[in-house]
């Protein structure tokens, strides 16, 4: 979903305040990076990527203005959330990353897309949760700290952060054997008969998120609500690509509904993506009229030195441990 977003915004068609950390011009990558937004770091607004990207001053995100603002928030009032990653409070996040750590604000996901398998069988393979920046394990925080100062892996390290590997300052992948605790056999991947897929959006979740005042509340509530209809009638005109030789189809026949569950039980057939988008533009323009903020451009940032050293030795070593 959070793709399909981005895809529409990358086109024009769309616009949500999102940040961005732009890779471009960092000397010694052997592999492009190029812009990796808060739709695709792992842990949206929180991740790691954007915590160690600075502005244009060469401030860390987290220690500006506007990333305290968001540090600081909560689900009483998520405004300064809202206004810079709507779609954080949308599918959830967590402040885990930085200092704060356990202690960071957790926002629950409102809206989930599942994928459920009929008559499957499990298979024997691995996956891993995908750092965008690929980092290696060789490539050691702490001695590009040792090498030069960062403001923000020093308040890390400072805070009882292990920072020997990237995986300390929460870089890197994360494997998943997909082993069952129980059996230890491993589930990683399934052959069915068919998928059914279905998206729930959670209207009580929404609205546990608040806003500075009742009217600014509904509105934004609105907002993220909108969202999340604009991303699943996207998702169904961009198909689902599961993986290599495995695309979900709809069937002939088959109409795509939403349905009312625990009100009044009313299915509607889902609205084309035009139709979703000017709902959605519809509901911005009521947040803004509300006075909530809303960035329509993206917040841009720069790997900070030290990000930029760690993405260099990760590729460099990637290269190394690659054989000839």
């Amino acid at each position: 979903m959070e793709d399909a977003l981005l895809e529409d915004i990358r086109t024009g068609k769309l616009h949500l305040p999102h940040v961005a950390t732009d890779f471009s011009g960092v000397e010694g990558l052997e592999k492009p990076v190029g812009t990796i937004t808060c739709f695709e770091a792992p842990h949206r607004i929180f991740d790691a990527i954007l915590r160690d990207s600075v502005d244009e001053t060469g401030k860390h995100f987290p220690l500006t203005a506007l990333g305290e603002s968001v540090v600081k928030a909560n689900a009483k009032d998520a405004s300064a959330i809202f206004g810079v990653s709507p779609a954080s409070l949308l599918f959830g996040s967590w402040d885990s990353t930085g200092v704060s750590g356990g202690l960071g604000e957790k926002y629950t996901r409102c809206v989930v897309s599942e994928l459920v398998a009929i008559n499957s069988e499990k298979s024997e393979r691995e996956g891993f949760r995908i750092d965008p920046l690929n980092t290696a394990k060789a490539a050691s925080p702490k001695k590009i700290l040792e090498s030069m100062s960062d403001e923000m892996w020093k308040k890390l390290k400072d805070s009882g952060k292990k920072i020997d590997d990237p995986s300390g300052i929460v870089h890197g992948n994360i494997p998943w054997t997909g082993k069952d605790k129980k059996s230890g056999e491993m589930h990683g991947g399934i052959t069915c008969d068919y998928i059914q897929q279905s998206t729930t959006i959670s209207f009580p979740a929404l609205r546990r998120l608040h806003f500075g005042s009742p009217d600014r509340s509904t509105a934004a509530q609105t907002v993220l609500a909108a969202i999340a209809l604009h991303a699943a009638a996207l998702n169904v005109e961009k198909g689902w690509h599961l993986r290599s030789r495995c695309d979900l189809i709809v069937d002939d026949g088959t109409s795509v509904e939403w349905e009312t569950l625990g009100g009044s039980g009313a299915i509607r057939e889902l609205h084309s993506a035009e139709t979703t988008r000017a709902l959605l533009e519809e509901a911005i323009t009521q947040a803004k009229a509300a006075g909530l903020p809303w960035n329509d451009q993206p917040i841009r940032l720069k790997p900070s030195e030290a990000l930029k050293k760690l993405v260099v030795a990760s590729q460099q070593a990637h290269r190394n441990s690659s054989p000839e």
